[in-house]
């Protein structure tokens, strides 16, 4: 650690962001738990509903983004690097976004029922969001819970490379079964989404990772 790293560790930090933070985390969990209870629902009325609630939490999400900005252009010193505080509040919209439009294609391809492997790809979504929330819930303590910090992000590379697992197991299973050229689309569309979901909450675990190997 260079001295002027040192020396950053005395001097007094904007605070702010950590609700912010943990607002994103707290919107992202809640939209990826609707997003699994879609994954088993069959009622379109009820399919509907799940899904405007998934729409509120990225509104709201996108809000949080908007004030994060405000915060962030009126404060000289942040909590940790000036480029991570930006990439990481970015990082986790997409996240929030990517679950999103999930919802949206689970929604307008109709699905009548779904595998156990789609089931299991939106559960590990869900898991890492949980993950996510804690390590949001621990960044006020960067320094002194850097362990359990990236015990988490392990975890969610870990659901991230079991989803890629299902996701070829799926991509497979479409050209085995007695599946029309529709459905095989259809649901080509949903494992695609939800292993590009899995693939932003990665991104978020490496970049909190690369924000642990500099302090």
């Amino acid at each position: 650690m260079s001295l002027s790293s040192f020396f950053q560790f005395f001097v007094p930090k904007e605070k702010k962001f950590y609700p912010l933070y943990q607002q994103q985390a707290a919107y992202i969990n809640k939209a990826a738990t609707l997003l699994r209870q879609m994954l088993l629902e069959t009622n379109l009325d009820q399919l509907e509903a799940l899904r405007k609630d998934i729409k509120v939490c990225e509104t709201e999400g996108d809000k949080v983004l908007s004030d994060f900005y405000s915060q962030l252009f009126a404060t000289v010193l942040t909590p940790f690097d000036r480029d991570d505080v930006h990439e990481l509040a970015e990082m986790m919209d997409t996240f929030l976004d990517r679950i999103d439009d999930s919802a949206n294609i689970v929604l307008t391809r109709r699905f009548l029922a779904v595998d156990a492997d789609l089931t299991t790809m939106a559960e590990n979504v869900m898991f890492a969001t949980e993950n996510l929330h804690l390590i949001i819930r621990n960044l006020p303590q960067l320094y002194d819970k850097r362990k359990e910090i990236a015990r988490l992000c392990h975890e969610i590379k870990t659901l991230e490379h079991d989803n890629d697992e299902l996701y070829g197991s799926c991509i497979s299973k479409l050209f085995q079964k007695d599946y029309t050229l529709t459905e095989i689309i259809k649901r080509k569309d949903l494992v695609q989404v939800l292993e590009n979901t899995t693939n932003s909450a990665k991104y978020i675990s490496d970049k909190v990772r690369s924000i642990i190997s500099k302090i």
